[in-house]
């Protein structure tokens, strides 16, 4: 906020020397005659007066030397104030959101904090659910954008530089279009999926669909897979009852497609579902996220 060598400069004064000016500083006195030496040189004029007993202040010397007092003390001042302030203001959190993957809980979570103050001032920023959407929303992670909510079983997000905050895991169930002979069934079970197919992402993207698609494969060969080129979007379920494809879903998405119902399967599968955000995400980016667990576990 001002020249360090001001400091400098009013121990000098206060010590009555160089020598000892350097002590209390614990720099070398060549050090602080060079500084001095310095601002004189940029104020163009004497500040001390030397001989063999010390230094004393020039007429100008005393000048500047109230002068610095004031300067330093507004400058201190300044530093305590904007401090202050920050400490005060609002952090703004930037949540992703996408018809597959809706901020919408944290909003929820956020407006039953008592009184309605928030800690935080919210922005929501929309993204796609498109492969090309997501590759960008994942790239600005830490940059342009905090978080999102979602499933994050995907190797991309588990190996990359994302972590996630962990809320539930959700257990996988099967959507069933509306005009399949299964979907008035209350529950389904595997020999209900023989000679249906199943819409499912393709291996290599999630370790939990991967064992699905194992066990598929090894016991269930009456089962017809059908694989999506990445992970969902709007396109999937529009395919899913075009072609009356049986698919595995979750129960965030019950509600997405109105031709489509979703039932449950039984089976143990389940997606971590949680808030995803970047290894360097900012402290209160953090903050916000350790909070936003406690609400959702109460």
């Amino acid at each position: 906020m001002y020249d360090a060598k001001l400091d400098t400069f009013i121990q000098v004064v206060e010590s009555g020397s160089f020598t000892k000016a350097a002590a209390q500083l614990f720099i070398s006195p060549v050090s602080v005659m060079k500084q001095i030496e310095s601002l004189e040189n940029a104020t163009k004029v004497k500040l001390f007066n030397r001989s063999t007993k010390g230094v004393t202040l020039t007429a100008a010397g005393k000048s500047i030397y109230n002068s610095a007092l004031q300067l330093i003390k507004a400058s201190e001042t300044a530093v305590e104030q904007a401090q202050n302030i920050s400490k005060n203001e609002k952090q703004v959190i930037r949540i992703g959101t996408s018809l597959l993957r809706s901020g919408s809980l944290l909003i929820d979570l956020w407006s039953k904090v008592n009184s309605g103050e928030l800690p935080f001032n919210l922005k929501i920023v929309p993204f796609g659910d498109d492969p090309s959407s997501m590759q960008k929303m994942l790239t600005s992670l830490g940059d342009t954008l905090d978080c999102f909510v979602g499933p994050g079983d995907s190797y991309e997000i588990l190996n990359g530089p994302y972590k996630m905050a962990v809320l539930e895991n959700k257990i996988c169930y099967c959507a069933v279009p509306r005009r399949n002979h299964l979907a008035k069934k209350e529950s389904l079970d595997w020999s209900d999926l023989d000679d249906e197919s199943l819409l499912l992402v393709r291996r290599g993207q999630s370790p939990e669909l991967d064992q699905l698609r194992t066990e598929i494969e090894t016991s269930h060969s009456k089962i017809n897979i059908v694989n999506t080129d990445n992970f969902y979007d709007i396109d999937a379920f529009n395919l899913s009852e075009q072609e009356n494809y049986i698919m595995e879903t979750l129960d965030i998405w019950k509600d997405l497609h109105p031709a489509l119902v979703t039932i449950p399967m039984k089976w143990d599968y389940k997606m971590p579902y949680g808030i995803i955000y970047s290894n360097n995400a900012s402290n209160h980016v953090r903050d916000f996220i350790k909070e936003s667990e406690k609400l959702y576990q109460n």
